[in-house]
């Protein structure tokens, strides 16, 4: 059986004076991705970001590995091994292609892991290498998300959160990105995925979460949720 790398117990979060999630279970497996799907507005951003900690909850416990980690700061979280590409990407438009991808590893010091890193992505994502030296702002929307998810795994993560990674791009672009996420999971990355596109979402995951309006309503293997009426009815069209 699969150890337990994350774990939310009772997760509420206000956001901006709004409850925005309400008392959250949620299991992701050493090894697994897991999708969160639902509508806009729904809390899954705002479960992720809460992972990071980047929001702090009213109520309820987040543990990693074992770990309570409900109140540690950001960069506690990220040293000890999740990394977060955000919504909208949040890549450092003035910086270079390189520079983003070196801050990626902030919080390392192995100057050879680094390097040999650098080339990972590169291999991983090659219009990276060709662009390196350009200005990340420059870059076409396919190639920012790129870049988000090569920063982050800058890091070496055991978990990577993921927020949309599909939105707004051309359906090439798509295919290209999660065969990445699948990629990662072959490789022993532990991903949590927040995805507009429901059908590729369940297609890749082993386990789904549906929320609406911040609660929990539907969970399943992610086979089983494609077949599910009520979700096909509501996310896939």
């Amino acid at each position: 059986m699969n150890n337990i790398m994350l774990e939310l117990i009772d997760l509420s979060v206000n956001y901006g004076g709004i409850q925005a999630i309400q008392g959250i279970n949620l299991v992701v497996n050493e090894g697994e991705i897991v999708t969160l799907i639902g509508a806009n507005g729904a809390g899954k951003t705002t479960t992720l970001k809460t992972i990071s900690r980047l929001l702090v909850p009213r109520r309820g416990k987040i543990f990693y590995n074992g770990k309570d980690i409900t109140g540690a700061p950001c960069h506690e979280v990220v040293r000890w091994g999740i990394a977060h590409s955000p919504e909208g990407r949040r890549i450092l438009g003035r910086q270079t292609v390189l520079t983003n991808l070196e801050l990626g590893a902030y919080i390392r010091n192995d100057r050879p892991g680094i390097k040999a890193d650098l080339e990972k992505q590169f291999q991983t994502f090659p219009r990276l290498a060709e662009r390196k030296e350009q200005l990340a702002g420059t870059l076409s929307g396919g190639e920012q998300q790129m870049l988000a998810i090569a920063r982050a795994l800058m890091s070496r993560p055991k978990l990577l959160l993921l927020d949309e990674p599909s939105l707004g791009l051309a359906p090439q672009i798509v295919r290209e990105i999660f065969g990445v996420i699948k990629g990662l999971k072959a490789e022993g990355v532990t991903i949590l995925l927040v995805e507009q596109n429901a059908n590729l979402a369940l297609e890749c995951a082993d386990r789904g979460y549906v929320l609406e309006s911040g609660c929990v309503t539907i969970t399943g293997d992610g086979k089983t949720l494609l077949g599910d009426e009520r979700v096909r009815q509501a996310y896939l069209g």
